[in-house]
């Protein structure tokens, strides 16, 4: 027939909110890191529960989207690369390292890491050839 003058609304993936997710998260980490000296407000944001907030919700969501990508394409690169990204923020969250440059560059590219392999689970989703009942 003819083209559908109301296209269809977009599906909100699980690897969409995992990459807003670790966003969010490197956004706040750089936001803490740069401006706790300066606003003393700031402490409620750097306080270690948020920190733990924000790890939870990501393995969840991890989790949620990245094991089933793997049992239907057995593409290991995005577990790889979440693994190694909570790997380095579990290890700088147990350290208990202070908001400083060197946490944001490491907490940046845990975060780097992990929205990789939620780019990478979407894009093998969308190029699958197994149709979309699956997904």
């Amino acid at each position: 027939m003819g083209i559908s003058a109301h296209p269809k609304p977009a599906k909100l993936s699980l690897d969409a909110v995992g990459v807003t997710t670790s966003l969010v998260c490197a956004v706040h980490c750089a936001v803490v890191a740069l401006m706790l000296g300066a606003l003393p407000a700031m402490s409620l944001f750097a306080a270690p529960w948020v920190d733990w907030v924000f790890l939870s919700i990501s393995i969840g969501v991890g989790v949620f989207a990245l094991v089933p990508g793997y049992r239907r394409h057995r593409l290991l690169t995005p577990l790889v690369l979440f693994a190694t990204g909570i790997a380095i923020l579990l290890i700088m969250r147990l350290m208990r390292i202070p908001p400083s440059l060197l946490e944001l560059g490491v907490v940046g590219a845990a975060a780097v890491l992990l929205v990789t392999a939620h780019w990478k689970n979407r894009g093998a989703l969308h190029r699958c050839q197994c149709g979309p009942k699956h997904h």
